[in-house]
């Protein structure tokens, strides 16, 4: 990366023109093998695809030629993003369960993103760019289900041509910032200095907008044209094209509209300093194109949980969401009895401000560690909580203490294995494994569902985790409301266990 990194400060003293800039970044595109070599297998599963005969077989075997994505297509298929009841064990049942090409195109976001890794785990200006791509895809890809649903991604719940289009609207910056760093850290400069946006300062100082660069960057990567086309929708709706026809198919239009309100609300989340800027993003956004606010704040408010997954499937350590994108899912009453649900949140806040000025006065962990089983149970409504510690040869956790009625059950005699020895389908283990809460695999008890555990500690300093479940209950997941609380109560569980711990 220094080649280009000192090319970048000539840029700048010269003042090329925008041809010229394009030319040096599609040669600094070529001068790096691995970036085109992740094309061609984009291409690869592309031209499968588009061939009627093409079997499950073949595509399995392209994912698994390559080192380590099939790992992460596994990861990401069985997080949040997609809410599975039973994990997808093998590829080739990822293929068969997602569909060929939603899958084969999630894959092509996932081998270009990869790329990027290295450099994000370094933090700076780049980390946060990479935060905001893959925030733009996650809410680009529930959006689009919001906006209604695609003819070119079936009917899956998560839409895969959403996402893609979110990463290739924001691969042009990305790139930018990638093999140009000093430009990238001047336009930012250049934006705070000026008030203005970071996409004007690019433009000032390339010649290019970021629409322009990424339209470059699929071009030069010979990606779908279709991509192209949802990118220029988008841009016309920020431009204030009411109805961006114009030559484009309804289709990319209908995506370019969620794409738009994505790239819109993923750049309030990562420079917001408050609730409010965010909350008038959204109600401007609803005003403009005819969503519903409950919906967004529902998609908004499980954004934390669904990134935090989503990082892990690529093997990359971002910093966490702030507390108030978690919050936005409790904005509104859903259906049914509105002043019960207001007094079931008026509770869980209270139970929250406890736990959290208890992690700030440093209380014991065992303290806390019993508020948040209180408060799964009596604010969230489980009907069972059950704490698991870690041995101390961390190849088993133990049962300590459980809230509810089990029949013939002492959780004091109950153990489950880690590591190699646990179920593929075990969700303490894969929360404690994972850093992570989980809400779905096999429940502990037979009669058990829905279920969620939490992480008591992330990393090295994880001592146990917590399992609930509710019995008997006909509901078929937990809502997002209820997901992004259990992801508060455990980044809560980890600053305490980080306060008391040597790691």
């Amino acid at each position: 990366m220094s080649d280009t990194s000192t090319s970048s400060s000539d840029t700048l003293s010269r003042g090329i023109t925008s041809d010229e800039f394009v030319e040096k970044l599609r040669r600094a595109l070529k001068r790096d093998g691995d970036f085109p070599a992740s094309a061609r297998i984009v291409a690869e599963l592309r031209q499968l695809v588009s061939d009627p005969k093409t079997t499950a077989n073949q595509i399995t075997e392209v994912i698994l030629k390559e080192p380590s994505l099939g790992t992460r297509v596994l990861h990401l298929v069985n997080s949040s993003f997609y809410r599975r009841a039973k994990p997808i064990m093998t590829v080739s049942q990822a293929v068969i369960q997602i569909g060929m090409r939603p899958l084969a195109e999630l894959c092509a976001g996932l081998v270009l993103l990869q790329k990027f890794v290295p450099a994000a785990r370094r933090g700076g200006a780049f980390a946060t760019c990479l935060q905001k791509t893959i925030l733009t895809s996650l809410l680009s890809s529930s959006l689009s289900k919001e906006l209604g649903p695609t003819v070119r991604s079936g009917t899956n719940k998560n839409d895969e041509t959403g996402y893609l289009a979110g990463s290739f609207y924001e691969l042009g910056t990305l790139l930018l910032a990638f093999y140009f760093p000093q430009v990238y850290e001047t336009a930012i400069k250049r934006a705070d200095a000026k008030g203005q946006d970071l996409s004007q300062s690019i433009k000032e100082i390339t010649g290019l907008s970021p629409v322009d660069l990424s339209i470059e960057v699929i071009d030069a990567l010979d990606l779908p044209d279709f991509y192209k086309d949802v990118i220029r929708a988008s841009d016309q709706i920020s431009n204030g094209v009411d109805s961006p026809e114009m030559g484009i198919k309804s289709e990319a239009v209908k995506i370019g509209k969620a794409l738009y309100a994505a790239q819109q609300i993923s750049d309030v989340v990562v420079h917001a300093k408050n609730r409010k800027e965010l909350e008038d993003v959204i109600e401007s956004l609803s005003d403009k194109l005819e969503l519903d606010v409950v919906e967004i704040d529902q998609i908004v408010g499980s954004l934390p949980t669904v990134f935090k997954d989503h990082c892990h499937s690529i093997d990359l350590d971002l910093p966490a969401l702030p507390e108030f994108v978690s919050a936005m899912s409790q904005s509104h009453e859903t259906e049914g009895d509105d002043k019960g649900q207001q007094r079931d949140e008026e509770v869980f806040g209270a139970f929250l401000d406890e736990i959290r000025e208890a992690v700030e006065n440093k209380e014991p962990t065992a303290s806390i560690i019993t508020t948040v089983m209180e408060t799964l149970a009596w604010s969230l409504g489980f009907d069972r909580v059950l704490l698991l510690l870690v041995t101390p040869n961390r190849k088993q956790l133990a049962g300590r203490m459980l809230l509810g009625q089990v029949s013939d059950f002492d959780p004091r005699s109950f153990k489950r294995p880690l590591g190699t020895d646990a179920s593929p389908y075990a969700p303490d283990a894969q929360a404690f494994q994972e850093n992570r809460p989980v809400f779905n695999g096999d429940p502990l008890f037979d009669d058990g569902w829905p279920i969620a555990v939490l992480p008591i500690g992330f990393g090295q300093r994880a001592i146990g985790v917590i399992y609930c479940d509710r019995v008997n209950c006909a509901q078929v997941e937990l809502s997002s409301r209820e997901q992004a609380a259990i992801g508060i109560l455990a980044e809560l569980l980890d600053r305490s266990v980080g306060v008391h711990s040597s790691f």
